[in-house]
Order: C-alpha cells, then structure tokens, then sequence
C-alpha cells in the first residue's frame, strides 16, 4: 500500500512538493553527477540563469541582485533545480553554501492560493526571507526559512508560473537522444523560445 492509499495518511498543509531545489558550488560536476552518476537527465541548462545583471529581489528586506546558472530535470513529476551562484550577493543560497553546507536547500511548491498558503505557513512560524517580484505578476515567488534547523526552506511559486513548470517538463520529455543537456542562455530566453504566457 503507497502512503496516499493509507486511511490514516497526513495531507500536507501545502499539497505536494514539486520542486527539490539543490544549492551546488560547481553546476557542471553536479549536473554531470545525477546524469552519469544516478541516470537522471536530461536537464534543461541555463549558462545565465535568469539574466545578467540578475533581476531585483529582496533578501531579509535588502535590496539584491542574485546571479546564478540554473539546471532543471525532473525524477517522476517532481522537478529538480539545481543552483549555483556565481555573484557575492547576500542570499539564502550564499548562505547555505557560507554555513558550509551544499545539496538539497529547499522544497518548492507551485500553490492555486498564494494568500492562503502565506498564511498557513507564517502562522506555523515560517519567515519569509527571499522575496522575487514578477514584473506584470500580481504575487512574488517567496523562499522561508524554516522555524527549526531541521526543516528546509520553503518555495512558494505563484500558480500562473504551472505554465513555465509544465513547459520545461514537456520541452524535456520531447528529448530525442544525444547531448542531455539541453541549453539556453537564460530561463527567459528558453520561454520565449517555448512561448510560454502567464495568463491565469
């Protein structure tokens, strides 16, 4: 019996993660581990991640500029971000690595309700830490930290971002063989390529 036919079976408060976020020193040792080292791939790469110089964000309320390269696979239907941070600015994934610590970071959670699922965690002690604005888009992406060390931290992805979700699980299921790496310069490049809307 899997544990979501069992009676007596918990429901998370957030629904199913859908993203494992990983922070690594190096992507390309990394991303050439879970392909060569566990059989996991292909993996949708990102030299520039979400651009250079890296969009505005808000880090334990400072101003930042975060700038990174990206890598996105999947295992089932759970997706895999893999980071590395290539700039100085202060960030949770500078902090983790400075903490000494690298591999899984966070849970991500692409959520129908942003309010409701903000609520429900800042009243279970969850501080936001990290937020992202999304130019023309309502509501941020927010990272928290965990109210114990023994918790990750928390992603929580707007419900229009399902559109750029979906497109990189399609973009990667429709791989043919060969290079498993599969590149664009930046995660914005790669939607327009794929021409991927936020309508709701």
């Amino acid at each position: 019996m899997i544990a979501s036919e069992h009676p007596h079976a918990l429901t998370p408060v957030l629904g199913p993660a859908t993203q494992l976020g990983f922070v690594v020193r190096d992507l390309d040792e990394a991303v050439r581990h879970w392909i060569d080292v566990l059989g996991v791939g292909p993996f949708l790469f990102l030299e520039n991640g979400t651009g250079r110089p890296a969009p505005q964000s808000i880090y334990r309320g400072q101003d930042v500029q975060i700038e990174m390269r990206l890598a996105f696979g999947f295992i089932g239907d759970v997706q895999l971000e893999l980071i590395q941070q290539v700039n100085d600015a202060p960030s949770p994934y500078r902090t983790f690595l400075d903490e000494g610590r690298e591999g899984l970071q966070h849970l991500g959670y692409w959520v129908p309700d942003h309010a409701a699922a903000r609520n429900r965690i800042e009243a279970d002690g969850y501080t936001p830490e990290l937020v992202i604005p999304i130019a023309g888009q309502p509501d941020p992406i927010i990272y928290y930290s965990a109210p114990s060390v023994v918790g990750p931290m928390l992603e929580i992805v707007p419900r229009r971002w399902r559109h750029a979700r979906a497109a990189v699980s399609d973009h990667l299921k429709a791989w043919s063989g060969g290079d498993p790496l599969i590149r664009f310069d930046t995660y914005g490049a790669f939607l327009d390529h794929v021409g991927v809307t936020f309508d709701d």
